[in-house]
């Protein structure tokens, strides 16, 4: 059986068990950035959009100025994904919030680039340095691959995925465990897959703003690109491998299947459980790991509600898509909700740009999820104008929300929260479930990587809808499993991967 149902099982959380097994060391917090001493920098502060006199013009210095993969391009991209849009103070101490929203603020997520053919930058591996809005070069300086050999393992490790082959332009996301494991234990790899589908669902948003397109690729051989990056194994995990191109010049590439499986068997599990679960659903150098059929949005509906009587969504009339970046730099999750109704048009407006793709695009261009058909989504209404308390199973292509039942859920729902007020406040709740025993026959283990990875971008998109709204938003990673299942009146086998509190700010 995939290591992938131990993991699951063994990182519940349930009313008995909570806050035991793990305590949490105040006096040793994790590092946020990484340090390559002493390595060439690239600072692209300056080529972000300031308040600066038109006489300021960093822009001078550089060979090109307004390309697709400029630095300013790539300044705004980097910025918009992952970078640091506030900075709070307590004491002599500096909190940085980011563009994309992280359990416990701990931003596991790191984003490394590989370059070549570039007009001011040297042929590489960089590392995104957040706080400073800079790009480290990761290898020595002499010391790196040219560029060619760069992508050329790059894609190779990537199965020869074609939208590799000509690419100058390629960003990397991986996970630091430790930086969540300090304060959530085992149950981080949850946390650290949910947070970097955030910021991969801001990389789908931005990068078309700027008129690129961000490729998604999740079948990969782990320790290639790994070792490509020179991250250190058992430590931090490669999660995604994303090639940008130009919108013009995508539709060539005609992105093909992105996730693939993880073999069985198994390695034996190691002691830790998150490195286990990794190597549990990492692909291992020749192994033949069959591409699955790409799905781009498809959500088909589960029989089990087909012939539920239904609520049709319609969206309002607003462009979600119009200044939507702006919201992604005003994005903060919201601490408090006031209780009051959402209008049935805004949950649609909400939902629609969540599951939807961006009809703006053509379709290969669109945003791209790993395998959205293995997430099933359930709405818990408290109060939604025009629609009675309950439980509704939401069917995005259709657009409709199915009576799964109609009653009052609310001390439920604040309960399997973990007592959260965002829960109990909040308007409407999402939860993404998905049947582990139909994800694993596909994927193995790599599946349980798809479902957070996809549940945390669709979760991201909600987040920034819900701004571009004026809204509220929250997500949650904790709660009790098996009450979650029990108030959703779903299998045992079945698993509760996220929750989205949506409703109105409160004081």
């Amino acid at each position: 059986m995939a290591y992938a149902f131990e993991y699951h099982r063994r990182t519940k959380y349930s009313p008995s068990t909570l806050g035991q097994g793990h305590s949490i060391d105040w006096n040793n917090p994790p590092e946020q950035f990484k340090d390559y001493r002493g390595a060439p920098v690239y600072d692209m502060r300056p080529y972000l959009p300031t308040n600066q006199p038109e006489s300021y013009s960093p822009e001078r210095g550089l060979n090109d100025t307004e390309g697709p993969f400029s630095l300013p391009r790539l300044s705004m991209l980097l910025f918009g994904t992952n970078g640091v849009t506030g900075v709070a103070f307590a004491g002599d101490q500096q909190h940085f919030f980011r563009a994309a929203p992280s359990a416990g603020a701990l931003y596991p997520t790191d984003l490394y680039l590989a370059v070549r053919g570039h007009a001011d930058l040297p042929d590489g591996i960089y590392y995104y340095h957040v706080r400073d809005h800079s790009l480290v070069e990761v290898y020595p300086r002499g010391l790196a691959p040219s560029g060619d050999e760069i992508f050329a393992r790059l894609r190779n490790a990537c199965f020869g995925d074609g939208a590799l082959a000509d690419c100058r332009v390629a960003l990397v996301a991986t996970a630091v465990y430790w930086r969540s494991a300090w304060r959530y234990g085992e149950r981080a790899y949850r946390r650290c897959l949910l947070d970097t589908g955030h910021v991969l669902g801001n990389l789908a948003i931005v990068a078309p703003k700027l008129g690129l397109c961000a490729g998604l690729i999740g079948g990969f051989v782990d320790g290639e690109v790994a070792d490509l990056l020179a991250i250190p194994a058992g430590k931090e995990g490669v999660l995604a491998v994303c090639p940008i191109h130009e919108q013009s010049e995508f539709p060539q590439y005609r992105p093909g299947p992105t996730a693939r499986p993880s073999p069985e068997p198994e390695p034996e599990p190691d002691a830790d459980a998150i490195r286990a679960m990794h190597a549990a659903g990492s692909i291992p150098p020749g192994f033949p790991a069959e591409a699955v059929a790409g799905e781009g949005f498809d959500y088909p509906v589960n029989p089990k509600y087909e012939f539920a009587p239904g609520i049709k969504l319609k969206p309002g009339t607003t462009d979600m898509n119009d200044q939507i970046e702006n919201a992604i730099l005003r994005r903060r999750s919201t601490r408090v909700l006031s209780g009051a109704p959402l209008k049935l048009h805004e949950l649609a407006d909400l939902l629609a740009f969540a599951y939807r793709p961006d009809l703006t695009l053509a379709p290969d261009a669109q945003p791209r999820l790993f395998a959205p058909s293995l997430l099933e989504t359930f709405v818990v209404v408290n109060t939604l104008e025009g629609v009675k308390p309950g439980v509704y199973h939401f069917a995005p292509g259709f657009m409709e929300l199915l009576v799964v039942k109609q009653a009052e859920v609310r001390r439920e729902i604040y309960h399997l929260s973990l007592g959260q007020e965002l829960a109990r406040d909040a308007s409407v709740v999402v939860i993404h479930t998905s049947d582990m025993d139909q994800a694993a026959r596909r994927f193995g283990s790599r599946a349980y990587r798809y479902l957070h990875l996809d549940a945390g971008h669709i979760g991201e998109r909600m987040n920034v809808g819900a701004i571009r709204l004026g809204l509220g938003v929250s997500g949650i990673g904790g709660f009790f499993d098996d009450e979650v299942n029990e108030l959703l009146g779903i299998p045992p086998k079945e698993l509760c991967v996220y929750i989205t509190c949506l409703g109105r700010p409160g004081g």
